[in-house]
């Protein structure tokens, strides 16, 4: 994830297959892809090979999650050399939320130090969640970590005070941040109603991300269960 502002499309795929029919057009309007691993702790297929299969097909930026709660530490480390072997441009440690055992209780901060402790995978590009819920000093000391970029959870046009200008002074020092953008339309409303975290209304969603466009290095563009609204909104994006 480079300096320019860059769209990047939320895929999580139910499966695979499914993914022919609209790959053409996220390629087209989109930098990368974000593709979470069982979000919920509901099985989907693997986020790592998911993006693994989109490399191969398609000249796109593919970033996986991985949840940590799922893995041990050799599970990790394989992971992190297949996101290497395989040409995929980066991964994003999480904790994970809803079910599954939790296998080994590593942190993100941890298990960041296993990876890059590696021969061969030390310049990985790594990333993590900043989410904004949480207070002043977590946000400081969470950003200032040596993560190479973050996804910013709960990020409202509304932020201001101590935590915008937080957030700015980490944008001037080199930081890659990209606020995760929740957006709800007529077909996915009374879902994204139910998630719980700040979403805009598509309506919105120029005036939106032309305020993060003016302080991010990019935006991740979430429409939940609503595919067709996706390629809406990032036709509307690349044409303003």
């Amino acid at each position: 994830m480079g300096r320019r502002f860059k769209l990047i499309a939320e895929l999580s795929p139910g499966r695979i297959h499914g993914l022919s029919p609209y790959m053409p057009w996220i390629v087209e309007l989109a930098d990368a892809v974000d593709i979470p691993e069982s979000p919920l702790g509901i099985p989907h297929p693997n986020a790592v090979a998911v993006a693994a299969y989109i490399k191969a097909l398609h000249d796109i930026e593919v970033y996986p999650h991985i949840r940590l709660k799922d893995l041990n530490d050799v599970s990790l480390i394989s992971l992190a050399y297949a996101v290497r072997i395989l040409g995929i441009d980066g991964l994003v440690m999480l904790r994970g939320e809803g079910g599954g055992k939790n296998c080994s209780g590593i942190t993100t901060e941890d298990a960041l130090e296993k990876v890059t402790g590696v021969k061969g995978l030390t310049q990985l590009k790594i990333g993590a969640v900043l989410s904004l819920r949480y207070d002043l000093r977590s946000i400081r000391e969470r950003l200032y970590k040596p993560f190479k970029f973050f996804l910013v959870l709960r990020y409202s046009s509304m932020l201001s005070g101590e935590k915008s200008e937080l957030l700015s002074k980490a944008i001037k020092s080199g930081k890659e941040l990209y606020p995760y953008l929740i957006i709800s339309t007529d077909v996915n409303r009374s879902l994204v109603r139910s998630i719980g975290q700040p979403y805009v209304e598509e309506s919105s969603v120029g005036k939106v991300v032309e305020e993060i466009e003016s302080r991010f290095s990019g935006v991740v563009i979430s429409v939940p269960q609503d595919r067709g609204g996706m390629k809406r909104i990032l036709e509307f994006l690349r044409k303003r």
